[in-house]
């Protein structure tokens, strides 16, 4: 059908071809056949990816390699202070649908219930002190307000979120640069539940930044506040939601069943197992709809892969001994781990 149409318009004189109607539906045919030929390309990638173990090479390959030892160094932590997370977003659509790593991401996502989160953020910290070989290697960030004099006297981990005041829980290897996010979550009451719940926790999350920001309050001091106007509670209810020290400026608080969450099962992720929420079919559709096992139209990183190159000048063999040396210490900690 479009090589005869294609045929005939080049039959028509060209003061029909030129037309500027015609030119006009000319354009629309095109631009229509070639979202056709899209869309016939994002199913053929589906269908690839579906059906083959496709993982990531070179330098990314090397970045999940290396984010796998952390999680696996947080997942020790975690089981020696009985402190509950579980895998999220990419990293929990990564084991489900790829069995690991979604092959473009390039850093994991973990969650936990307010006061495993607590716990954790306390201890992660003095369990890292005690590993000499590995202390110095590791920078943990959590925010409780903005730098002081970005990008002076900053670590890696603030330069590669550019200064931003993330104030959830973040670790990462110095060099190669690699981490991880852990956000917060909390089990909200009935009487939270209104309509204008998402409007209202987007409005106090800017609210509680903005006020630490200017000094009107210090981090404990806010998060107590918002919590108590969220209607937030560490008593297990039937739903948990997002937090409003978690994401940065989220637009969609969600809510999940907590039958959707607890209690926890365990997951294969790159030959590992790790925690996760109790029903994955009815939790991922909540954050990438229904379509989440079919390959998206648009595949987005933190850009890791450059910020690891630049850290070594771009040359080849120095990236390889520098990830070859650090996966192979972290994986000799996690293996003899106490």
């Amino acid at each position: 059908m479009v090589f005869i149409l294609s045929t005939l318009y080049r039959m028509l004189p060209e003061s029909v071809k030129n037309h500027p109607k015609v030119i006009e539906y000319v354009q629309r045919f095109n631009n229509n056949n070639k979202l056709r030929e899209l869309e016939s390309h994002y199913q053929m990638l589906d269908l690839i990816f579906s059906s083959c173990d496709i993982k990531a090479t070179g330098v990314m390959r090397q970045i999940q390699l290396l984010s796998l030892e952390l999680l696996r160094l947080l997942d020790n932590v975690c089981r020696k202070h009985d402190i509950d997370y579980w895998l999220d977003y990419g990293s929990l659509l990564g084991a489900v649908r790829h069995g690991g790593f979604v092959p473009w991401d390039d850093d994991m996502d973990i969650s936990m219930l307010r006061e495993d989160y607590d716990k954790f953020v306390e201890v992660f910290p003095k369990e890292i002190e005690k590993i000499d070989e590995l202390k110095d290697s590791l920078i943990i960030s959590k925010l409780t307000r903005p730098h002081d004099n970005y990008p002076e006297n900053c670590n890696v981990l603030d330069i590669a979120n550019e200064g931003t005041f993330l104030l959830f829980f973040q670790c990462a290897f110095n060099k190669p640069y690699v981490h991880f996010d852990v956000f917060p979550k909390e089990y909200i009451e009935d009487s939270g539940l209104t309509d204008k719940r998402n409007e209202t926790q987007t409005r106090l999350q800017v609210e509680f930044r903005e006020k630490i920001d200017n000094g009107t309050w210090t981090f404990e001091e806010g998060l107590k506040v918002q919590r108590e106007k969220m209607h937030f509670t560490n008593e297990r209810t039937n739903q948990i939601s997002d937090a409003v020290d978690g994401l940065h400026n989220n637009i969609h608080n969600r809510i999940y069943k907590t039958e959707y969450v607890f209690p926890l099962r365990k997951i294969t992720f790159e030959r590992y197992e790790f925690n996760c929420p109790n029903d994955v079919e009815e939790y991922l559709p909540l954050i990438y709809g229904p379509e989440y096992m079919h390959i998206p139209h648009i595949a987005l990183d933190h850009n890791t892969v450059s910020f690891v190159k630049n850290q070594y000048g771009n040359v080849k063999k120095d990236v390889d001994t520098g990830f070859d040396e650090a996966i192979s210490l972290l994986r000799q900690v996690n293996d003899n781990f106490k």
